[in-house]
């Protein structure tokens, strides 16, 4: 009696990546092969989730062959004195000749095709395929993945991917899996890649956020990534990303970060990864929220910046820790960018930022979290095994013997539910809770966010709402600011209230790729910010919309056209009406602001053998 074999290709068609498998087992009884109860032993694997697994001593002796997920089962029936399988034509008839022809000289000749390499590498948290898989999941498929835990891996999408029943998907669903399949589609065995990228915006403000423009002249910011290069084996991966960005240079709200042809070394890591733990350590952004919503305690607003990662755990269960390098500040509260070479003359102090992440997830439809997260700093700090410890609560650790640094805390609670075709999404993090006898009296701040979203077959009907108080990211000590490169770890501003309908309409049935999304945004902004000194204790100040308000009321509509994974289109266009401007009482005017931007990207990917 011999075990199982799973045999696996990935061959690439004119409709993209069709991962086949065949399935062999004996059987000891071949007179009994050619009963109907042969047929449910595939399904079993499935259900075992061990696709790619040979199956443990099989007693029937059965073959099944399986391009991604469809179930076109064969069962082999034995000739009379044979034991080898045979495949029932029934079986193949969905397969065309050419493709069965190249598996299986591909099973022949390659034996180490059945190893594929696990794509260990992260999807960055800003790349155009979290469009898509946030609809997906709205519809209840990738649900495999984190709704909220952003970089995904390039493998665990694949693998999510493959779950998805083609046969039951609207023509939209179908272009996006199509999509999402030649964006991340893995290589065999160990895989080095170049990715190239060129893109631009055209927008008529100095701001890329339209709901808040600024100045209005016609400004033109080019981006790409020149060189992406990188090496992906079984568990292991590096990549190093070389990104250009006009918007580093010209960005009104932040620091210039690119000094050298408008370059910065970002989405650059090593990493491991297996089933239950990964480590990752370099530069890149996370995001814990839904992908393009905002985020309260960690989001991809800022640059991205130098962290080790780690988690534990999958599925029901699983821990997050991350342990991140921010930029320095003087001894006289500025931000440079460049306190290294402010040493010289003045003091600075180091910034660092430590996030914790625990995750339950009872089901696939439901996701409960708490996070916490600490900015720490001091003329002499340095990476601490305290706080990335994740199993260290930080009120217990922050303030207690011995402290060797200044620190902000937050924490937070995160829920993620879907009832239905009705997705709902909130997380409420709250600042400066006093927990010490001595340290004056002050409101409680906090920010907040939440989306509700109603999935149709051709249609999304979306809600958000967004509040942030006052104080909340700022503190008593300049180096305590919740920000890098005077851009928001979290949110970009705070005291405001905003909040925004939509619906996005896909029209794919009549040009493959296109959506239409009528949007209304409402914006109330106070006159405080993150980068404003910090008030007193004493100072009378409204916990949230201080002083005058501006008042922003925006309807627009958006268009993006996307036929292919290498090309896309996009435009926003709107008219902003915006009362009380500059928190300056009956300064009103509207406008038009509009953005339009486009690119391509070009991947080449080549298996070698190591």
């Amino acid at each position: 009696m011999l075990p199982a074999v799973t045999l696996t290709a990935v061959i690439l068609t004119g409709t993209g990546p069709k991962r086949y498998q065949c399935i062999f087992a004996t059987e000891s009884h071949p007179a009994r092969t050619s009963k109907p109860d042969a047929l449910p032993i595939w399904r079993a694997m499935e259900r075992r989730r061990i696709p790619d697994r040979a199956v443990s001593r099989q007693r029937r002796q059965t073959t099944s062959c399986n391009p991604g997920r469809r179930n076109h089962a064969a069962v082999s029936t034995p000739l009379p004195g044979a034991h080898g399988p045979r495949i029932l034509p029934s079986g193949l008839a969905a397969i065309p000749v050419a493709l069965r022809i190249r598996v299986l000289v591909a099973m022949l000749l390659l034996p180490g095709l059945a190893a594929r390499a696990q794509e260990n590498r992260l999807l960055p948290a800003s790349d155009w395929a979290y469009d898509y898989i946030v609809r997906l999941q709205q519809r209840g498929h990738l649900l495999e993945l984190n709704p909220t835990a952003v970089p995904y891996r390039h493998g665990d999408v694949w693998a999510a991917l493959e779950q998805v029943d083609r046969s039951s998907l609207a023509a939209p669903e179908r272009h996006w899996v199509r999509l999402l399949e030649r964006a991340v589609a893995p290589e065999e065995g160990t895989a080095v890649g170049y990715t190239f990228e060129a893109a631009a915006r055209l927008v008529n403000s100095d701001r890329l956020d339209l709901v808040r423009p600024l100045g209005d002249s016609l400004r033109f910011f080019w981006y790409g990534t020149p060189a992406t290069v990188y090496l992906d084996t079984e568990s292991f991966v590096a990549e190093f990303g070389l990104r250009q960005d006009r918007y580093y240079d010209d960005d009104p709200d932040g620091l210039d970060t690119a000094l050298r042809l408008l370059a910065r070394s970002d989405h650059t890591y090593v990493g491991y990864h297996s089933r239950l733990v990964s480590v990752y350590g370099g530069r890149w952004n996370q995001h814990w929220g839904v992908p393009g919503e905002e985020g309260t305690l960690l989001s991809d607003n800022p640059r991205s910046q130098d962290q080790l990662a780690f988690r534990l755990g999958k599925g029901r269960l699983a821990i997050r820790a991350v342990l991140g390098e921010l930029d320095s500040i003087t001894s006289q509260g500025d931000f440079t960018g460049r306190a290294g070479d402010d040493t010289v003359r003045v003091e600075t102090r180091r910034r660092y930022l430590a996030a914790h992440r625990w995750d339950y997830r009872p089901s696939r439809r439901l996701l409960i979290s708490f996070m916490e997260s600490v900015l720490y700093s001091g003329a002499n700090a340095g990476l601490s095994l305290k706080y990335l410890t994740p199993v260290h609560p930080f009120a217990f650790v922050v303030d207690n013997s011995p402290k060797n640094e200044e620190n902000n805390g937050f924490v937070a609670g995160l829920l993620w539910a879907q009832l239905g075709r009705l997705t709902v999404h909130g997380q409420l993090t709250v600042d400066d809770i006093r927990l010490q006898r001595g340290t004056g009296n002050e409101s409680v701040t906090f920010g907040f966010t939440g989306s509700m979203a109603y999935a149709l077959r051709m249609v999304d009907l979306k809600a958000t709402l967004t509040a942030i108080t006052a104080r909340t990211y700022n503190a008593p000590q300049p180096e305590g600011k919740y920000l890098y490169l005077k851009r928001g770890l979290a949110t970009q501003f705070s005291d405001y209230v905003a909040g925004s309908a939509g619906v996005d309409i896909y029209l794919d049935h009549v040009l493959p790729g296109l959506r239409l999304a009528p949007r209304m945004d409402v914006l109330w902004q106070g006159a405080r910010d993150i980068r404003q000194p910090f008030p007193s204790n004493d100072a009378v100040l409204d916990n949230i919309l201080d002083g005058t308000v501006q008042r922003t009321v925006r309807g627009s509509l958006r268009v993006a056209y996307q036929p292919v994974a290498w090309w896309w289109l996009r435009m926003d266009g709107g008219v902003n009406s915006i009362r009380n401007a500059d928190n300056v009482r009956s300064a009103e005017y509207s406008r038009f602001v509009g953005l339009v931007s486009s690119g391509l990207r070009l991947k080449i990917d080549y298996p070698v053998r190591l």
